[in-house]
């Protein structure tokens, strides 16, 4: 019989228990808006009546299958650096319309002007020479509002959706990274001119602009950041930005950083011990400056009753140990074949975890 030695760990009977446990005040009425109630205090909270973006009908062609989901949700953390959750309720884009995006996303010509795409060739090195690649697919915007009032912009953050490969002839190209970020510094400073142009937009409105430079359909990893900058009075400038995904077990990743590897394969061989039989695991770590700031784990398993997962679960909860640093948030989910069933969350700065049973 295997010794009972795992630790008490906190099971949430179901996901929407969990998060009304964590915010049980109903929406808040202040001024002229209801004001939802954030995860945490240090997230942002939004305002009802939820007002739609624009942007949300337009899709432009990607080689992405990861990205117009991923590229928001981390456009919203890198913003705090700029725009403060206490000062700020954070709004849906509102100030380009479909036309404007649309037009955006355009080959620049004498008829559009501030179309984004390259209006001619585009030199990869003196052998390769792309003609009239499609490059950027997407434009998301958000907006911040301010507390004070729940009218006034206080600031805009935009992200650049950028393939980096794109088709020329029958074969795929590969846009080398210092290749991307050059070509994004130039049109940034377009996207911000045209943002100027906008009569909601004052001069001295701090516009937050990013490039996110997206993976093809075959990678398993969504895209990265590459750049960004803060414009003020039509001052600032852009600066590169060094993150990257990795999946785990690879021999990238162990060449990356061999200790986070060597903390998975024993985790691995934990849960393999466990469980022998129909068991996958496969992890996907951000890096950031060559830092592991984000691990996601995804336990696959051919369960025979929910004794067993309830059970794995609370192995994992005492293998997640082994990941010893406190810099990086760590997600660790259970799929009973393709539905997940159980989450282990672990926020940074803490070896504190917490399991939410969605079964």
């Amino acid at each position: 019989m295997r010794n009972n030695r795992w630790g008490l760990i906190l099971l949430v009977l179901s996901l929407v228990v969990s998060l009304a446990g964590c915010a049980q005040k109903a929406p808040e009425e202040t001024g002229d808006g209801t004001v939802i109630s954030s995860y945490s205090s240090d997230d942002y909270q939004t305002l009802l009546p939820h007002e739609l973006s624009e942007g949300r009908y337009w899709r432009g062609n990607t080689n992405s299958r990861f990205d117009l989901m991923q590229m928001p949700k981390e456009l919203i953390e890198l913003s705090k650096q700029h725009f403060s959750v206490k000062d700020n309720y954070l709004q849906a884009g509102q100030i380009l319309e479909y036309e404007d995006i649309q037009e955006l996303q355009r080959y620049e010509s004498s008829d559009h002007s501030y179309g984004l795409n390259p209006s001619g060739n585009f030199e990869i090195s003196d052998a390769i020479i792309l003609e009239r690649p499609y490059i950027v697919y997407g434009i998301v915007e958000i907006d911040f509002i301010s507390k004070e009032d729940q009218k006034t912009l206080n600031g805009i953050s935009v992200g650049i959706l950028m393939n980096s490969s794109v088709t020329s002839g029958d074969s795929t190209v590969q846009i080398p990274q210092d290749k991307l970020y050059t070509y994004a510094s130039t049109i940034g400073r377009k996207l911000e001119r045209y943002f100027r142009n906008k009569a909601e937009v004052d001069a001295d409105l701090p516009i937050y602009i990013t490039f996110y430079s997206s993976n093809s359909t075959s990678s398993s990893v969504p895209g990265a950041f590459i750049g960004q900058g803060l414009f003020t009075s039509r001052s600032g400038q852009f600066t590169p930005i060094e993150e990257q995904w990795v999946l785990i077990p690879s021999d990238q990743a162990t060449a990356l950083d061999g200790v986070l590897s060597s903390q998975f394969s024993t985790v691995k061989a934990g849960v393999k011990d466990f469980m022998p039989e129909n068991v996958n695991i496969i992890g996907k770590a951000r890096y950031t400056n060559d830092t592991a700031d984000y691990l996601k784990i995804t336990v696959t398993v051919q369960a025979k009753s929910y004794t067993e997962i309830y059970s794995l679960m609370q192995l994992l909860n005492e293998l997640s140990a082994n990941f010893s640093s406190t810099d990086m948030e760590l997600i660790i989910e259970i799929k009973q074949l393709e539905e997940t069933v159980m989450i282990l969350h672990r926020e940074k700065g803490t070896m504190k975890t917490t399991v939410l049973d969605i079964s």
